[in-house]
């Protein structure tokens, strides 16, 4: 009898453990950013560190396998063009988008051609779009998560038929060590992380991120 008595306590103390280690995995991931693209087409270089973002260039391609943003599972990802200085005029010029687009120093998404892309300017005179200016980002980051973002180092490169990009962000990865001793900065222990294309840009989408 003692000994099936004890069945539902280790039964408990055994979903904790695998819960801890999960959620301890999880944050790990969030702390890196990785993006592949082996149809790519064009010529580009990407670097973030911090705040400040450029990226030279341009590149296109079909589809992509990754992550888009530090807080997802890994998957076919949404962005799959960049353009940076000086393409920037592609936008303005091809598709209509606003003249402002000359101040942008990097951006991201799909076919901007699409009725449902986005095609979002990651950053603006070199520094990092937090807040989303243009409002074309696929995804709305909660404040920690914005805040997050400002401490992210990224590098990416399109030397002609494919592309890879890397990132390292320090506030994730110090969740994920304070996470061992229960601290959780990101306060996102136990939640699950959306998928890499959970939709496009419409209308109610901040809602739908959360």
């Amino acid at each position: 009898m003692t000994t099936i008595r004890r069945l539902p306590l280790a039964a408990v103390l055994l979903w904790a453990g695998c819960s801890y280690l999960d959620q301890r995995v999880t944050d790990l991931q969030d702390s890196v950013l990785w993006r592949w693209h082996q149809d790519a087409l064009g010529v580009a270089a990407t670097a973030k560190v911090g705040p400040l973002e450029l990226t030279a260039g341009g590149w296109y391609a079909e589809w992509g396998s990754g992550k888009d943003t530090w807080w997802q599972t890994p998957g076919h990802v949404m962005t799959n063009h960049g353009t940076g200085v000086p393409l920037t005029t592609i936008g303005p010029l091809a598709y209509g988008q606003s003249w402002a687009r000359l101040l942008a120093t990097s951006t991201a998404g799909n076919h901007p051609g699409a009725p449902d892309a986005f095609d979002d300017a990651r950053s603006w005179l070199l520094v990092q779009d937090v807040f989303d200016l243009d409002d074309a980002a696929p995804f709305a980051p909660n404040p920690r998560q914005r805040i997050a973002d400002l401490f992210g180092l990224e590098v990416g490169a399109v030397p002609l038929l494919f592309g890879l990009h890397l990132g390292f962000n320090v506030v994730e990865f110090a969740d994920f060590v304070l996470g061992f001793v229960w601290i959780d900065v990101m306060g996102d222990d136990g939640v699950r992380r959306p998928p890499t294309l959970p939709f496009v840009p419409a209308p109610g989408r901040d809602a739908a991120a959360r």
